[in-house]
C-alpha cells in the first residue's frame, strides 16, 4: 500500500521520503507494525529471515528507492512498480516466486491514508 500512495499523495510521499529511514528505526508508528509482521511470517515459517533488523531496513530501503523513482518518473506504473518491487521483497524473504506474485495480485484493503498513518 505504501508503494502505491505516492501518486495520489505526493506531499505525504515526500514527507516519507525525507524522514523514511528514520521512521523504520522510530519505536511509534509503522516501524513496530512492520517489525511485528516480518517476525510473524518468520515465526509462522513463511519467512527465513534471519535479522529483523536488516529486514526492516531492506524494506524501509526499498519503498525509499521506490518513491524516489517514481517521482523521477511520473509516466512509470506505480502500481506495477510498487507491486515487482513487494514480489522482488517476498522473495528475498524467503517466499517462493509464484506465491509472491499471487500475494500482489490480491486486492488491497480500501484504506484511507490517514488511518493507515494513525496506527
Amino acid at each position: 500500500m505504501t508503494g502505491r500512495l505516492h501518486r495520489p499523495h505526493p506531499e505525504l510521499s515526500r514527507i516519507l521520503l525525507h524522514h523514511g529511514l528514520e521512521l523504520a528505526r522510530s519505536e511509534s508508528g509503522s516501524a513496530p507494525r512492520a517489525v511485528h509482521d516480518i517476525r510473524a511470517a518468520v515465526d509462522a515459517g513463511r519467512f527465513g529471515v534471519e535479522d529483523l533488523d536488516l529486514a526492516l531496513a531492506m524494506t524501509a530501503g526499498a519503498a525509499s528507492a521506490l518513491g524516489a523513482l517514481l517521482h523521477s518518473q511520473p509516466d512509470r506504473d506505480d502500481a506495477r512498480s510498487a507491486d515487482l518491487v513487494t514480489s522482488g521483497l517476498l522473495r528475498q524473504f524467503g517466499i517462493p516466486a509464484d506465491e509472491a506474485e499471487r500475494i500482489c495480485a490480491l486486492d488491497l484493503p480500501d484504506i484511507e491514508v490517514a488511518d493507515t498513518l494513525a496506527r
